[in-house]
This record gives structure tokens, sequence and C-alpha cells, in this order.
């Protein structure tokens, strides 16, 4: 049975750890999970990094040139992605994903734990014993420690108490007599020295890029003690010598643009989440060419806005004035909300007093959330 006996069936394939889930950078991550979704079997991040675990920073390359593409099949998840990676045909990983195959994958990388490099053996930092002394009143047989401790003792031996009791300075004595002042700037930090663009070949660059995660944070890193500033003309002339340019923008237009879903069309706060300043992230979607799609991307959640399914949605935007004004739409939402409330509140009968409580009945909604929402808008009535 496949279950009885895993082991045979995963001989070929690098189901070990490599390194710890949260050392996957982060960008690598999120281009396996796009894949992943665009690949019809969409995964949450912390099964993505376990997956991508089983492979070696060396790897990380590779992982972005195959989740930059199109998934040739469905359905590809996480562990398909390190399948293929190992050298199983697309087709193949996709009926293992179908199937269930990959669960027993999970398992075996449950019961792995990953190396880490500088351990060492605990028995070798306990001292050994100290050897007890003689009897009082009988001589140190001939090479007990005991008998050699005078003549490795030294001649001003000291006692517990005396080396830790505080030292008192002498009368008349300088500060610097009792204790030489440490050197002036022993403990500064100081940037190193950058080394020219020119001379950073195309294995130093693409480990530069794994580490940052796209160009602007590689920018901003290559232009941290440098004299003079570091343009992102001169970086592309550099990645474009060296091979990287195509690679690294491709990897950029997918990690961008799913930022942008993720924070459903909001720029503030998708170049937070890429670590980037709002007008480099104008200049970086510039550059791609991607302002139609990013604009595109914008419109529909503007629509999605300005007519949601719901009433309950409707309210809770409301609360949201930066992410409304972030597109560009917080006064035409808050006019065509305030218009719809005073009608159903002009056709709910009853009370002036109880009409509140039979609106939000009427719509479905928390009558908490309506007497905010009628507050905010100025339509409460008395």
């Amino acid at each position: 049975m496949l279950h009885a006996h895993p082991a045979p069936f995963f001989m070929n394939l690098p189901w070990t750890r490599k390194r710890n889930a949260d050392e996957v950078p982060t960008p690598v991550a999120v281009a396996v999970a796009d894949f992943c979704r665009r690949g019809g079997a969409p995964a949450a991040p912390a099964e993505v990094r376990d997956a991508l675990s089983a492979l070696g920073p060396e790897d990380d390359l590779r992982v972005q040139a195959l989740a930059g593409g199109e998934p040739p099949l469905q359905p590809l998840g996480p562990y398909a992605v390190v399948d293929v990676l190992a050298g199983t045909a697309p087709g193949l990983a996709a009926q293992r994903q179908a199937s269930g195959y990959y669960q027993l994958a999970r398992e075996l990388l449950a019961r792995e734990q990953p190396t880490r490099q500088g351990a060492t053996d605990s028995r070798a930092a306990v001292p050994e014993p100290a050897a007890p002394p003689p009897p009082e009143g009988l001589p140190a047989r001939a090479g007990h420690p005991a008998a050699e401790a005078p003549a490795r003792r030294p001649a001003a031996a000291t006692t517990v108490a005396e080396r830790i009791a505080p030292r008192r300075r002498p009368a008349g004595a300088r500060p610097s007599e009792v204790q030489p002042a440490l050197p002036r700037g022993r403990f500064t930090q100081l940037p190193a020295e950058q080394p020219p663009l020119e001379g950073l070949d195309a294995a130093h660059l693409s480990d530069l890029l794994v580490q940052h995660g796209h160009r602007p944070a590689l920018l901003r890193a290559l232009s941290t003690g440098r004299t003079l500033e570091l343009t992102p003309r001169a970086l592309d002339a550099a990645l474009e010598r060296a091979g990287l340019l195509e690679g690294i923008s491709r990897h950029e237009r997918t990690l961008l643009l799913a930022a942008l879903e993720e924070q459903r069309g909001a720029l503030g706060r998708a170049a937070w989440s890429l670590g980037v300043r709002p007008a480099e992230l104008a200049a970086w979607v510039e550059g791609l060419g991607l302002a139609p799609e990013v604009e595109r991307i914008r419109e529909r959640f503007r629509r999605q806005a300005l007519a949601p399914a719901h009433w309950t949605a409707r309210l809770d935007l409301l609360g949201k004035r930066k992410y409304l004004e972030d597109l560009g739409i917080s006064a035409d939402f808050e006019r065509a909300l305030s218009r719809d409330l005073r009608h159903a509140l002009e056709t709910t009968e009853g009370p002036p007093g109880e009409r509140t409580g039979a609106l939000a009945s009427r719509l479905g909604v928390a009558p908490e959330s309506l007497r905010r929402g009628l507050l905010r808008l100025g339509l409460l009535p008395p």
C-alpha cells in the first residue's frame, strides 16, 4: 500500500528540509503562491514556505524562473513545483496533485528537522570536574593536581570576594590611571564600502537580487555608503550586461500585480507591502510599462466599491476613508451611499425613534453599524 510504505515512492525526490521555512525569501514565496493560484491549486503562505524548504537557497533563481511563466497544466501546487524542479514531468506532477499524492510529501517534511550550521557537541562546553583536595592533614600523593597547584598558583592570589568587590579609586588618582580609556570610536559601526557596480559579476548580482527581491530595494542597498548617487539606469545597464534584466523585470511584473490585487487596488498599501515609497512605486510601474494594467485593476475595484453586493459591505467601506481616497472615489462613494440611505429612511414606516431599528432589520445589517453610518453622513433621525 502507498500509505504503508511511502519511502520507496519518494526515494528520488528531495523531501528533506534544506532550510527553515521562514528562511525562504518573501519574493520567492509570493511568486510561487501566484503561480499556484494560476495553476488551479492555491495554497496558504505557510504551505508554500514549507514546500520550498525542501530546496536550498541556490535553487531560488530556478524557482523564480518557473514561477514567472504560465503553468503548463493544472492543478499544480507548491509541492508539485518542487517536484517539477526535481525533474518530474509537469503532466505527472499534475496527476499527483489531483490524487493527493503530495500529502505524503508534507508528512515526510514534517518529520524532518532543518540542519543548522555551527551546532557543536554540548559535552564540549562542560568543564571537567576539579579533582577533590586530599584529606586535611595528609600530603597529596604524587601526580595529584592538588600537589601541583601551589606551583601554578600566582604569587598574589586573590579570593572570589576580592575579585568581585568594587574597585576604589585611590585618592588623587585620575580615572584614566585606574582604568584605561577605550579608544574613541572603537564600537562605532561604519557602513561597509560598496564595490564598484562595474565590478559585480552575474553571480553576485543574482545573489543580491534574491536577497532583496526587486530592483528598488537593491538600488537602495547598493546606494548606501557611496559618495555618488547610483541611478536606476546604471543598475539596469549592469543587469543587462549580466543577462539578468529580462528575468528580474518579468518577476517584478508578477510581484507588483500580485501585491496590487492583494491590496484591492490601493497603491499606498501595495507600496507598503513591497517596502517602497509611493513615488518609487509610481516610477517602478512606469518603467515596467504596467500603467494600463494597474489602472484596469484599480478601475475594477472602484466599480466593486461603488456597487457592492450587500449593505453591510457598503457600511464597512464607509469607515475605510483612506482606502477610498487612494482609489479616488471617496466623495462619490459617500454621495451615493447618502442618497440611497436617505431614500431608504423615507420609505421606512414607523415612529422616528424606532425607524433606525426598522431600517436595519429591513436592510439586513447590524443596528449599531447602521447607526454609525447614519451619524457619519448626518442622516441620523432625531
